[in-house]
């Protein structure tokens, strides 16, 4: 509470009784320096009226205090705590929030000095009685407005959090479900009709404990939005399939292919400034609790299955993976029968040596005969003699843009298997070492 209001001289009370009513300028002064605090420099008009009344408000009340000898009663300190509660919802950042006060009460005090240069005699009074009951009054009120914006920030994030536990149901259990999920999501404060692109994020969060794992996700979800350039509410974020996954709101009006190029160049961005990334997925861009479901898929598959060219120190390998890029091999693999028929073609030419190198050589030098022969350290002769030999094992044709696309694909996807192949290698022996530890371990 606000501490005891001193008594004032009846000179004084003359005195501060007409500056209340002329205080205008103290006011338009403060709200004139908040605007450029962060915070408060990107209100709506509707936004910057409520604090322009709320500064207004306060003036008013200190003097309104000073004038009547005694503290504000507890419907004016609710009052108070509602301007705090409602900067949460204006994302105004508590130290700018502060800060206004402070502005405030220095612009009071700047005003009552000017009644001391006036009238030399309130100099004392001013300076002895008022000066040290304007700085107690203000920490009180500061002290009491911060405790409203802390219990209000606390009921919003455990608020929106249960929002976003809804969303996440609705978009991975009951995805038919469009009425709740356009409630849900316009309850959050973002539009349902905006397209979406998913990203899925692998983080490195080895050295946070569980206990500080979820502020650790925040400080990262904080960082993300600057680099896609974003408020934080903006970007939902939930937590799936061990992995990190944000929905971006994209650029209404722009192509898929826009959308999905600036949302590669931000990740990249992300990547060199975050270490603890060691991989982000990205999907297409989709709508709707189903689309959102979607793009989550591709970008977990984009993670998983995306080649992983090998960096260098002038050029390190990228981190950042687009199911954009393996969109076409994905719709083949949905297909058990095109499936097949393409990784047979790769598998008849591993029955000879040389030829898959040869083919792989080919594709990364751009179908180019001069630089795959240097590439693989062979006579020209001897690279025309295999790519002949391919032609003749397959019945294939390499000036053939049809023949190209197919064999490219059909290699894409041989890598893919053999990749997961190995992993699954890794895993079975790993298994079979563990259960003869344990054989071990109970002779």
């Amino acid at each position: 509470m606000p501490p005891p209001v001193p008594a004032i001289s009846p000179r004084l009370r003359s005195k501060l009784r007409t500056l209340a009513k002329t205080q205008s300028k103290a006011v338009e002064r403060t709200y004139a320096t908040l605007l450029s605090l962060e915070g408060y420099n990107a209100l709506t008009a509707a936004a910057r009226k409520d604090i322009f009344d709320s500064i207004a408000f306060s003036a008013d009340l200190w003097f309104q205090c000073l004038l009547d000898g005694k503290p504000p009663a507890d419907p004016v300190m609710d009052r108070t705590a509602a301007f705090a509660r409602r900067r949460v919802h204006q994302n105004v950042p508590l130290r700018s929030l502060l800060r206004a006060f402070r502005l405030g009460a220095r612009e009071l005090w700047r005003t009552c000095t000017e009644l001391a240069e006036a009238d030399p005699a309130l100099a004392h009074e001013l300076l002895f009685e008022v000066s040290p009951y304007l700085l107690d009054y203000f920490d009180a009120m500061a002290e009491h407005i911060a405790e409203a914006y802390l219990d209000e920030q606390h009921q919003q994030a455990r608020w929106r959090g249960s929002l976003l536990q809804q969303l996440y149901d609705l978009v991975f259990h009951a995805p038919d479900d469009a009425a709740r999920f356009r409630e849900t999501v316009e309850a959050l404060g973002l539009d349902a009709t905006l397209p979406r692109i998913a990203l899925a994020v692998d983080l490195d969060l080895r050295d946070h404990a569980p206990s500080v794992r979820e502020e650790a996700l925040d400080r990262f979800a904080l960082g993300a939005a600057r680099h896609f350039e974003i408020k934080p509410d903006a970007l939902v974020r939930v937590w799936h399939r061990e992995r990190l996954v944000f929905w971006l709101p994209c650029v209404r009006g722009d192509s898929m292919t826009r959308n999905d190029q600036r949302t590669a160049d931000h990740a990249a961005a992300l990547t060199r400034a975050e270490p603890r990334v060691l991989s982000i997925g990205i999907g297409l861009m989709n709508e709707g609790a189903r689309g959102w479901a979607a793009s989550v898929e591709e970008a977990l598959k984009a993670v998983d299955f995306a080649p992983r060219a090998k960096g260098t120190d002038d050029e390190p390998a990228t981190r950042v993976h687009r199911f954009s890029s393996i969109a076409i091999e994905e719709s083949v693999r949905s297909s058990a029968n095109v499936l097949r028929y393409l990784v047979s073609l790769a598998e008849q030419l591993a029955t000879e040596a040389d030829l898959l190198a040869t083919l792989e050589a080919w594709f990364a030098s751009g179908q180019r005969r001069r630089q795959t022969a240097e590439a693989l350290g062979v006579h020209p002769n001897t690279l025309d003699y295999r790519l002949e030999r391919i032609e003749t094992l397959l019945g294939a044709k390499l000036d053939d843009a049809h023949w190209i696309a197919r064999l490219d694909i059909a290699l894409k996807l041989r890598g893919v298997t053999s990749a997961a192949g190995h992993d699954a290698r890794k895993k079975e022996k790993k298994a079979r070492a563990g259960t003869k530890k344990a054989k071990g371990a109970a002779h």
